[in-house]
C-alpha cells in the first residue's frame, strides 16, 4: 500500500510541474497564435495587392504593344503600290497582275505575330486575302467603319487568341490585319516582371461575350477553366469595366484561386490573372513558419526554465499529498472491505435507530424480504417485519441488548413484501457511544434458517412415519399410519388411496382413509363403489404417469373423465395432490390428499409425500423379500446356511440337511454344529476360510465332504461376508451348498470321453492328433528325436459289415483293438474312425522300429477271430511315416500315412508300405485327376474308341468293343488305367460307365442302319463293379429304349471281382439282364477268384480269355495248356469263348486250333474312333476276310 501511495505521490509532483510546464507552453502558444494572424492577414492582402499591381502594369505593356500593332497595320496599309492598286475606284478595273503583285508584297510582310492580310468590300467580299483565313462568321457578325480604321476585336482561331485590326482605305474597302496573341504572350513574357511564377494564369475576358481567352494556351489552365464556368465572377468584371475601367481583384472559391483584373482599352477587354491559393500565399507561409519556429524556440526554452524553478516546491507540496493519500487509502480499503462484506455475505445484516427504525439493510436481507433500500429507511422494525405477536416481545429484546451489551441470540419470524414468513437466526446488540456512554443504535447479524427448520421438521416426520409404517403388520396398516400422519402435520383434510386390481385393468378404493371433519364419511362411502380407470381423475392420472400430481383447484377439471366429479363438487373438495408409491417400476397405490380450499403447489409438500411414498414402497418390497426369501429358504433345493466367525451354524434350511444326511435343520444344527466337520480334507476347508476372509465372497468352490452315514460327496460352495452398516465389520457368513457328486462323475466320464473311442476304448482321433502335434513340436527343438505312425486299415472289413452285420463289424473292432493293443506295447493307440486305426511311435532309434511293430501287428491278426460261431479272418494295410522336421501339422503327416497306407492295399491285402515323397506326388496327381474327372463330365472331354471282335472261323466282323479314351485339353490323352481306378474311387464310375453305355447304343444304332448287311453287330461294354447295383437292369433298359438297340445286341463285360463281390446280388442282377437277353460276358477270365460252382449258377454267356494268358501262348505247352482248358470249360458249359490281346498269327493259329470263336487284338486291330471304323464298313459290304497270315 505504501508503495502504491508512493507511486501516486510521485505522480502528483510529476502533475504539478508537467502542468505548470504545459500551462506556460499553451498561454505562450496562444499569446504567439494571436500575434501572428494580423501579421498573416497583412502578408496576405499585400500578396492580393501585389498581384492586382502586377495585372494593372501587364495592361499597360500589353497596351503599348497593341499600339504597336496598330502603327505597323497603319504603315502596311498606306504604302506606295498597295493602295493604288485596291483602293481603285472600279474594282472591276484591276487587273490580275496587279493582284498577283499585291500578294506577293502582302507575302512577304508576314511574320511572326503578322498572320494575315486581307481586302474586302463594303459587301464584306474578300477582293485579296494573304496568310491565315480569317473566319466568315466573324465577318458576318462584325459591322465595318466607312471611315475610320481601329481594333475590330479578339477571337481564337485554333484556340489561339487573334486580335484584328482594321484599316479603311480612300474608297470602298477596308484592310483587315490579323496578329497572333501567342506573339503578344511572348512580348509580355519577356517585358513583365510577374510571369516569374509557374503557376499564374493569364487570360483576356472579352466584353462582347463573357468568355475568357487564353493567352497561356500551351500551360494547364485548371484556374481560367474553371472561371469561365462562373458567369457571375465574370459579369462583375464586366460591369466594373463598363462603369469606369476599374482595376480590381476577389476570390473563386469554386476555383480556389485569387482573380486579378484589369481593363485592356485598345480592346474593349479586361485582363485576368489567376493564381491558385496555395501558390499565391507560399511566401506568407514561408514566413509565418519561419516566425512561429522562432517563437516556439523561446516558448521551449522559458518552459525549461520554469520546470527548474518549481521542481523543489513540488517536493515538499508532494509529501503532504502521499501522506493524505495514505490516510484517505486506509479509510477507503476499511469501508471497502466492510462493503464487500454486508453485500457479499449471504447473512442478513441490519442497523436500527434508537427508535427501533430501520437505518441499514444489506443486499441480502433486502432481496430476502422484497424490498429496496430506500423504501425500508424509516420503517419501524417490528411493526413492519415481526407478526404481532412476536412483536410484542420486542421491547424487552432491545432492553436486554441495552442492559448486558453484549450480543443476544434469538429466533424470529419475520414477513417478507409478499406476506410469506420466513424464520431468521439473530445475534444482535446495542452499540455504545465511547465518550458519552449512551446506546446510539442497534446492529444485528442474522441467518435464514427457514428452509432448516422445515428440514428437521419433515425429517422428524419422515422418521416418525418411516417408523411407523415398518413396524406395521400388513401394508394396509403401514397405508392408514401415512394416511394420519401426513394429513394431520401437513393441514390436508382427507386422504385416502386407490389400489390397482390384480389385472392392472383399474383402481379400487382402500378401505383406509383419513377424515379431518366427520361430514366427510358420506364422501368415503360413496368412493368405495368407483371403479377408475387409466387417467380417470386425479388418482387414474397418476397411476398411468407414475409421477406426482398437484392440482390447486381440483373442482375445475373437465367432467370428461372424471368420474367423480359430482361427488367431488358436492363435498366442496378444492386443492388436490396424488403420488404413486412405487415398487419395480409397478405402482402398488395411489395416495390422494383433499382439502377443501385451494391451494398453490408446494414443491417440498410434495417432495416429503413422495419420500414417504417411497419409504411405503420399500416396506412393500421388504416384506415381499422376506416373504420370498422365508419361502426359498424353506424350499430351495440348494442348501442355504448362515456361520458366525467360529464357523458355527447360525441356520440351515432343509435341504442343506438332506444333503448332508440329516433327518432335520434342527439335527444338524446341534449334531454338526462346526461346518469344518464336514469337510473330508482339514486344508480344503482352511483355503475356504481363508478365501473367505480376504476376498468377501466365494464362488463355485469344490470340495469333498462326508454325510452323517460317512459316505464321501461332493459339493459347490457359494458364500459372502456380511457386514455391519457403521463399523463395516463382518457379522457372519451366509452361503449356499449344492451336490455336485453326479456331476462330477459325469464330468469324468466326459474327460474320458473326449479322449476315448467310445466302441474300443482306445484313444480317439482328438486326443491323437493332439499328441502327434506335439511329437512334431518336439522335432523341431529336440535334437535326436525322432517319430514315427502307422496308419492301419482292415483287408475287407466292408464285405464283413455288409453280409454279417454292424453288431459283428463292432465285436470285430474291439477284438482287433485288443490284438494291437498286444501288439504295441506302450506306444499310443488310436481309432481314427471306422476301421482305421493310427499308433504314434515317440523316441524311436529309427524306422525300424516302425516296421517291427507293423509285422507284429500282421502276425497277430493272421489268427482267426471267433465272433458268435463264425470263424474270421481279416489283416490290415499299414502306411509308415517318418517324421522329421519338415512336417508343420498333424494333418500333414496323416495324409501321407494314408498314402502310404492305400499304396500297401494296392499291393495286396497285409502289406505295409513306408512312405517315400514320391507317393505325395502320386496322390497330389491322383487329387489332380480326381477333379479334373468331374469336369471332363461336364464338359464332354470323354470319347470313344471301338475296337473289333473278329469271329475267327470266318474272318469277319462280329462286333465292337467300346473303348472308354480322355482327351485332356491340356494333358492330351490319359490312360484308361491311371484314370479308371480314380474315377472308381471317387464314385464317378457310375456316371462315366453309363454314359458309356449309352453312346455306344446310340453308336450302334447309327451303324446298323447306315449298314444293313451287318445287322448283327454287337456291342461290348464294360461295367465297373460300382454299377453292379440293384437298379442296374432298370438303367440298362431305359437306355436301351432311348437308343432304340435290342437287348440281344448288347453284350456286358463283368469281371471275377464284381460279381463275387455279392454273388447273390450278382446272380439276382445278371437273371434280370438275361430276361432283356443281353449276353453277359466274364472278363479277364482266370485272373480273379470265380469258383466253379458260382460260374455254373451265374447266367455267363461268354468267358473273355486275358491277355496275359493268350501272350504266354508261344512260351509253352504248359502255357497254351491254360488257355485250351478255358475254351473247353466254356463249350462244355455251352459259352462262347473271346480271347483278347491277339497280337502274333502264331498266337490266332493256336487259339483256332483250340476251337476259340472270338477274338480281337493288334493283330487284326488296334482300337478306332467312329470315322475309322464306318470307313472299315465301307470298305468291304460283304464280310472282312482276315490278314494274310490267317
Amino acid at each position: 500500500m505504501q508503495e502504491k501511495s508512493g507511486l501516486k505521490t510521485q505522480k502528483i509532483k510529476s502533475s504539478i510541474i508537467n502542468g505548470s510546464a504545459l500551462g506556460l507552453l499553451l498561454i505562450s502558444t496562444v499569446i504567439a497564435i494571436l500575434s501572428l494572424i494580423p501579421l498573416y492577414n497583412r502578408l496576405k492582402n499585400n500578396k492580393e495587392k501585389q498581384l492586382i499591381f502586377e495585372s494593372q502594369n501587364s495592361v499597360s505593356i500589353i497596351n503599348n504593344l497593341i499600339d504597336e500593332y496598330l502603327d505597323k497595320s497603319l504603315k502596311i496599309s498606306q504604302k506606295p503600290g498597295i493602295g493604288r492598286t485596291i483602293n481603285a475606284e472600279v474594282l472591276t478595273d484591276i487587273s490580275p497582275q496587279a493582284l498577283e503583285n499585291t500578294r506577293e508584297m502582302w507575302q512577304d510582310l508576314l511574320g511572326d505575330y503578322l498572320t494575315g492580310i486581307a481586302y474586302i468590300n463594303e459587301q464584306k467580299t474578300v477582293i485579296l486575302a494573304v496568310g491565315q483565313s480569317i473566319p466568315i462568321e466573324f465577318l458576318n457578325k462584325h459591322r465595318f467603319s466607312t471611315v475610320t480604321g481601329d481594333i475590330i476585336g479578339l477571337f481564337e482561331i485554333d484556340n489561339i487568341p487573334h486580335i484584328l485590326i482594321e484599316k479603311h482605305g480612300t474608297f470602298n474597302g477596308s484592310h483587315l490585319f490579323l496578329f497572333n496573341l501567342s506573339h503578344l504572350r511572348q512580348q509580355i513574357r519577356q517585358k513583365a516582371n510577374f510571369y516569374r511564377s509557374n503557376y499564374l494564369e493569364i487570360a483576356i475576358l472579352n466584353n462582347h461575350e463573357l468568355k475568357p481567352i487564353l493567352i497561356d494556351y500551351n500551360q494547364p489552365n485548371p484556374v481560367i477553366a474553371a472561371l469561365s464556368q462562373q458567369t457571375d465572377i465574370l459579369e462583375i468584371i464586366k460591369r466594373n469595366y463598363q462603369r469606369g475601367n476599374q482595376t480590381g481583384g476577389l476570390w473563386c472559391n469554386s476555383c480556389d484561386a485569387f482573380i486579378a483584373y484589369s481593363p485592356i482599352r485598345n480592346l474593349e477587354a479586361s485582363l485576368i490573372m489567376g493564381e491558385k491559393k496555395r501558390q499565391l500565399y507560399s511566401p506568407v507561409y514561408r514566413q509565418i513558419l519561419l516566425l512561429s519556429g522562432t517563437m516556439m524556440l523561446f516558448i521551449m526554452v522559458g518552459t525549461a526554465c520554469l520546470v527548474v524553478i518549481i521542481r523543489p516546491l513540488t517536493n515538499q507540496i508532494s509529501q503532504e499529498i502521499w501522506e493524505r493519500h495514505k490516510a484517505e487509502a486506509e479509510l477507503i480499503k476499511e469501508k471497502n472491505f466492510t462493503q464487500t462484506l454486508l453485500e457479499a455475505n449471504p447473512a442478513f445484516f441490519i442497523v436500527l435507530d434508537v427508535e427501533g427504525k430501520v437505518k441499514f439493510m444489506n443486499p441480502s436481507m433486502l432481496n430476502t424480504l422484497g424490498y429496496k433500500q430506500e423504501e425500508v429507511e424509516g420503517m419501524n422494525y417490528s411493526a413492519t417485519f415481526v407478526p404481532k405477536e412476536e412483536g410484542k416481545s420486542a421491547p424487552w429484546v432491545f432492553e436486554l441488548m441495552i442492559n448486558r451489551r453484549l450480543p443476544i441470540r434469538t429466533e424470529e419470524t419475520m414477513i417478507t413484501k409478499d406476506d410469506r414468513e420466513i424464520i431468521v437466526e439473530w445475534y444482535g446488540r446495542a452499540v455504545f457511544n465511547k465518550e458519552t456512554d449512551e446506546y446510539e443504535y442497534f446492529v444485528g447479524a442474522g441467518l435464514d434458517i427457514t428452509d432448516r427448520k422445515r428440514a428437521d421438521e419433515e425429517l422428524q416426520l419422515l422418521q416418525q412415519i418411516t417408523h411407523a409404517v415398518s413396524i406395521a403388520v400388513d401394508f394396509d396398516s403401514a397405508l392408514a399410519v401415512a394416511l394420519d400422519l401426513l394429513c394431520q402435520t401437513t393441514s390436508w383434510e382427507f386422504g385416502e388411496a386407490w389400489i390397482p386390481n390384480p389385472e392392472q385393468t383399474h383402481l379400487e378404493y382402500s378401505l383406509v382413509s383419513y377424515q379431518e371433519k366427520p361430514d366427510f364419511a358420506g364422501f368415503y362411502e360413496q368412493s368405495k363403489k368407483f371403479l377408475l380407470g387409466v387417467n380417470d381423475g386425479l388418482a387414474g392420472r397418476v397411476w398411468a404417469g407414475q409421477e406426482p400430481e398437484w392440482d390447486r383447484d381440483i373442482s375445475e377439471e373437465s367432467q370428461a373423465n372424471f368420474s367423480r366429479y359430482s361427488l367431488i363438487k358436492q363435498y366442496g373438495f378444492k386443492a388436490g395432490l396424488g403420488v404413486p408409491i412405487l415398487a419395480d417400476n409397478r405402482v402398488l397405490a395411489v395416495l390422494v390428499f383433499l382439502m377443501s380450499m385451494p391451494r398453490e403447489q408446494d414443491n417440498r409438500l410434495v417432495k416429503l409425500v413422495s419420500s414417504v411414498a417411497m419409504q411405503l414402497g420399500s416396506v412393500f418390497q421388504r416384506k415381499q423379500a422376506e416373504e420370498k426369501y422365508r419361502d426359498i429358504f424353506e424350499n430351495a433345493l440348494e442348501g442355504i446356511f448362515q456361520i458366525d466367525l467360529q464357523g458355527k451354524y447360525i441356520s440351515a434350511n432343509p435341504a442343506l440337511a438332506q444333503i448332508l444326511g440329516y433327518d432335520s435343520q434342527q439335527q444338524l444344527l446341534v449334531r454338526g454344529s462346526q461346518i469344518k466337520n464336514v469337510y473330508a480334507d482339514p486344508e480344503t476347508y482352511n483355503r475356504f476360510i481363508n478365501l473367505l476372509q480376504t476376498r468377501g465372497s466365494v464362488s463355485n468352490f469344490e470340495a469333498q465332504v462326508y454325510r452323517r452315514d460317512g459316505e464321501a460327496i461332493w459339493i459347490w460352495q457359494n458364500a459372502r461376508a456380511i457386514y455391519s452398516d457403521r463399523h463395516n465389520r463382518v457379522l457372519y457368513y451366509e452361503g449356499s451348498i449344492m451336490e455336485i457328486t453326479h456331476l462330477k462323475e459325469t464330468e469324468a466320464k466326459l474327460r474320458h470321453s473326449a479322449s476315448h473311442d467310445s466302441l474300443t476304448d482306445l484313444w480317439n482321433r482328438a486326443f491323437f492328433l493332439d499328441k502327434l502335434d506335439d511329437s512334431i513340436r518336439k522335432c523341431k527343438t529336440l535334437d535326436n528325436y525322432q517319430f514315427a505312425i502307422l496308419f492301419l486299415d482292415l483287408d475287407g472289413f466292408q464285405f464283413i459289415n455288409d453280409s454279417l452285420g454292424h453288431a459283428i463289424g463292432d465285436q470285430l473292432l474291439i477284438e482287433v483293438s485288443k490284438r494291437l493293443t498286444d501288439s504295441v506295447d506302450s506306444h499310443i493307440l488310436a481309432r481314427l474312425g471306422g476301421d482305421e486305426f493310427t499308433i504314434l511311435l515317440e523316441n524311436i532309434r529309427d524306422i525300424q522300429e516302425a516296421i517291427d511293430v507293423a509285422e507284429r501287428i500282421q502276425e497277430s491278426l493272421k489268427l482267426p477271430i471267433f465272433l458268435e460261431k463264425n470263424q474270421i479272418f481279416t489283416g490290415a494295410s499299414i502306411g509308415i511315416v517318418e517324421g522329421n522336421s519338415n512336417y508343420q501339422s498333424s494333418p500333414e503327416v496323416l495324409r501321407d500315412a494314408d498314402t502310404a497306407m492305400y499304396r500297401a492295399k494296392r499291393q495286396g491285402k497285409g502289406c505295409y508300405v513306408v512312405f517315400d515323397s514320391t507317393m505325395r506326388t502320386n496322390a497330389l496327381r491322383r487329387l489332380y485327376l480326381q477333379t479334373q474327372l468331374r469336369l471332363a463330365l461336364q464338359e464332354q472331354q470323354f470319347e470313344l474308341n471301338y475296337q473289333p471282335i473278329i469271329e475267327l472261323s470266318t474272318g469277319t466282323i462280329a462286333g465292337f468293343e467300346a473303348l472308354l479314351r480322355w482327351d485332356h485339353p491340356q494333358e492330351g490323352l490319359i490312360s484308361p488305367a491311371e484314370f479308371i481306378p480314380i474315377a472308381e474311387e471317387a464314385g464317378l464310375i457310375v456316371d462315366i460307365g453309363e454314359w458309356v453305355l449309352r453312346q455306344a447304343c446310340f453308336q450302334l444304332s447309327e451303324w446298323k442302319e447306315k449298314f444293313a448287311v451287318y445287322s448283327n453287330l454287337m456291342m461290348s461294354v464294360n461295367l465297373s463293379s460300382q454299377q453292379f447295383t440293384n437298379d442296374l437292369s432298370r438303367r440298362i433298359s431305359k437306355i436301351l429304349v432311348e437308343t432304340g438297340v435290342a437287348g440281344s445286341e448288347l453284350k456286358l463285360e463283368i469281371t471275377e471281382t464284381a460279381i463275387m463281390n455279392d454273388p447273390e446280388l450278382a446272380i439276382a442282377t445278371l437273371q434280370q439282364l438275361k430276361q432283356q437277353q443281353i449276353k453277359i460276358c466274364i472278363d479277364d477270365f482266370g485272373t480273379g477268384y470265380c469258383s466253379l460252382g458260382y460260374l455254373h449258377k451265374f447266367p455267363v454267356d461268354i468267358l473273355k480269355i486275358d491277355r496275359s494268358f493268350v501272350s504266354q501262348i508261344p512260351e509253352g505247352e504248359d502255357k497254351r495248356e491254360i488257355v485250351r482248358v478255358i475254351v473247353a470249360l466254356a463249350e462244355s458249359l455251352k459259352m462262347d469263348a473271346i480271347a483278347e490281346g491277339i497280337e502274333t498269327a502264331e498266337q490266332l493259329h493256336h487259339l483256332q486250333n483250340f476251337k476259340c470263336k472270338y477274338g480281337q487284338g493288334y493283330f487284326f486291330f488296334r482300337p478306332l474312333n467312329c470315322q475309322a471304323v464306318e470307313a472299315l464298313l465301307n470298305h468291304d459290304q460283304r464280310g472282312l476276310p482276315l490278314p494274310a497270315q490267317f
